[in-house]
């Protein structure tokens, strides 16, 4: 008997084993399968077991033919009413006989509009501040524009234009001076554009307060963060909005600290919502 109950007992035990092994072999071949198309693994992360992909000449159709669909709407360049420039283009003399056709009747016109950018390049303006003496006197200066602060300085829409394209189509300064360069004709260094969009930034104050404030009084509000190298360390990119408003802002905390300095989930009084 004492025999049967040791046997049972080593029974008991290795069964309660082979369940922990079963869940940790169930663990591992799930973390084995995660990739980026079925979980949240970044694709950086992937490696040499990413699928190859088919070419797009080599793709089976998808039951339909390329291009516009029958009884789609079509999407074509129209020609304008009224055309910036029209050159008129007459023939000389006639294919047939050789005659002089400058006099001859006009019979029927084909109209081509050619839609391109006008010639780019950089406008320089002068402004010469005159400073002039009253009878009495005394010398006045007149006001000088606030974006001439320099006897040579960037103008308000090259400002603009960079701006817009670190800020909006995330070019790298180093290609954005290749740009100003290359198509404007106007040498930019990165300090430059990068002095540019930090300058810009600080005149957002008015508009971050009126967008917290908005947010904060918003029935309910979407909070999520995402991981971003700064000056080659790890910060976190937090951001809060709904379906009208974003609010973005980089911390070097993840957690409720940062949130916290956002400036919106302590003062709100809907639902905070968050993937976690």
């Amino acid at each position: 008997m004492e025999l049967v109950a040791t046997q049972a007992d080593e029974i008991a035990r290795l069964r309660a084993r082979i369940v922990e092994l079963t869940g940790r072999l169930a663990d591992l071949e799930q973390r084995i399968g995660r990739n980026p198309r079925n979980s949240s693994m970044p694709p950086s992360k992937e490696g040499l077991g990413k699928p190859n992909r088919l070419a797009r000449s080599q793709r089976k159709a998808a039951g339909r033919r390329q291009g516009k669909q029958p009884g789609a709407p079509g999407a074509n360049l129209a020609q304008v009413v009224d055309p910036d420039e029209v050159l008129v283009h007459s023939p000389s003399v006639c294919t047939n006989c050789g005659a002089d056709l400058s006099c001859a009747e006009v019979v029927g016109i084909d109209r081509r509009q050619v839609f391109d950018m006008p010639a780019v390049r950089a406008v320089v303006t002068e402004h010469r501040i005159e400073r002039r003496r009253c009878s009495c006197g005394c010398e006045t200066k007149a006001e000088v524009p606030a974006f001439a602060n320099a006897p040579s300085c960037y103008g308000p829409r090259v400002r603009a234009l960079a701006c817009y394209l670190a800020v909006h189509q995330h070019l790298p300064y180093d290609r954005m001076a290749q740009l100003f360069c290359d198509v404007l004709a106007i040498d930019v260094s990165t300090g430059a554009l990068a002095t540019m969009v930090q300058e810009a930034s600080g005149g957002l104050g008015l508009f971050l307060d009126a967008t917290r404030e908005q947010l904060q009084d918003a029935p309910s509000v979407n909070f999520d963060e995402t991981g971003a190298r700064v000056a080659g360390r790890l910060h976190w990119v937090h951001d809060a909005s709904n379906g009208l408003l974003t609010l973005l802002d980089c911390h070097e905390r993840r957690g409720s600290i940062a949130m916290e300095d956002l400036g919106v989930i302590s003062k709100m009084s809907g639902i905070a919502v968050h993937d976690g």
